[in-house]
């Protein structure tokens, strides 16, 4: 044909025509480009916390998640009341940029992701330097191992003047039960302070008492023997076998310490009394010392008598806390007597106890006596 068919009123160029003359086509783009503005935008960061409030809201942040932002821009807020139906989803999946937000809750989010803020940092390097004390404590745990399995014991170290055994809690006892065990072992250190203390006491007393008071000189000399006595045996009978029961979670030793432990709770109960001429400052010489107008032994007793009082308290703690660790431990009585039958076979004098009676047992059946 001759004419032109776009002149046709139904045949109608629709490229001559400005298709975005319709209003609501306008208003659309308009907002489109209002978002692009306000996300393009590095002069304003929207705080992530604005972010969550504005998803739970239904509002501008609703349609976008911490992958990326899928939603055409509307208010923050905005349709709070409203539901997100299919066809409300479609229209925010106009705009999609595709940027990542790498940041952490307390970030502030802006284009390309967000940035932590001090209190997440110093919270992992905090993270960070507990992971490397706890590597240097599994490294020198497997270092003492590894020296034991070799036969190379590591140096001995205490007592530090006169060192005759080697003491470390933070080596050799699990890093859970290093508070009880070093609690327990300040507890040995206030024994022997209070031992000194208590002998310094009995002294004054012997010098200040004179005839009022009785048998003074054998008190004194009750009070010196203890340092000694009772600084190495509570040291062996109970503080070493509780120290090796949770470093090698042994039954055995978990039953010596209760043993000697409950015998050193009664001496405790024992030297509060304060029975004359038995080497306590305790209860019953602090009042003959006061009624005898000693006022500086009456002081010194009282101060004795209240850290026995105090030392005793603090003992019988730690023994029911021991308790209900061996206890949830799982530990028995036959687990314990069978672990000292194996321990006494492989000493010395189990194994020439041993020789012996095999000896005897064949020298019997042959008859050569």
């Amino acid at each position: 044909m001759a004419g032109d068919p776009f002149r046709d009123q139904d045949n109608r160029d629709p490229f001559a025509e400005d298709p975005f003359r319709d209003s609501s086509i306008n208003s659309a783009l308009h907002n489109g480009n209002s978002a692009r503005h306000l996300i393009d935008d590095d002069s304003d960061a929207v705080p992530l916390h604005s972010v969550r409030r504005s998803e739970d809201e239904g509002g501008f942040f609703s349609g976008m998640g911490r992958v990326g932002f899928g939603s055409a821009y509307s208010p923050i807020g905005a349709g709070a009341d409203s539901k997100d139906d299919g066809s409300d989803q479609t229209s925010r999946n106009a705009y999609s940029g595709g940027n990542k937000i790498a940041g952490g809750d307390a970030g502030y989010l802006k284009q390309g992701g967000s940035y932590p803020t001090d209190s997440r940092e110093a919270e992992l390097r905090r993270r960070e330097e507990a992971l490397e004390a706890r590597e240097r404590e599994l490294s020198a745990r497997e270092a003492h191992v590894q020296s034991l399995a070799s036969g190379v014991r590591p140096a001995l170290n205490f007592p530090p003047l006169y060192p005759i055994m080697y003491h470390a809690i933070d080596i050799e006892v699990p890093i859970g039960d290093r508070r009880t065990v070093r609690t327990i072992f300040y507890l040995w250190l206030a024994l022997e302070a209070l031992l000194a203390f208590n002998c310094a006491a009995c002294l004054v007393v012997m010098i200040t008492g004179g005839k009022d008071l009785s048998n003074t000189g054998a008190m004194f000399g009750s009070s010196f023997v203890y340092l000694f006595t009772i600084s190495a045996g509570s040291f062996f009978l109970w503080y070493r076998p509780v120290y090796n029961a949770y470093m090698k979670d042994s039954s055995m030793f978990f039953y010596l310490f209760f043993i000697f432990n409950g015998f050193h709770i009664l001496f405790d109960a024992y030297m509060a009394v304060g029975v004359p001429s038995a080497g306590s400052a305790g209860m019953i010489i602090m009042l003959q010392s006061f009624s005898s107008g000693k006022t500086a032994a009456g002081v010194l007793c009282a101060i004795s008598f209240s850290l026995w009082v105090l030392h005793f308290l603090a003992s019988l703690f730690m023994y029911r806390k021991v308790r209900r660790h061996y206890s949830a431990r799982g530990h028995t009585f036959a687990e314990a007597k069978q672990q000292a039958y194996a321990g006494f076979a492989q000493s010395g004098a189990g194994q020439a106890a041993v020789s012996t009676a095999a000896g005897a047992y064949m020298r019997s059946n042959t008859g050569n006596f």
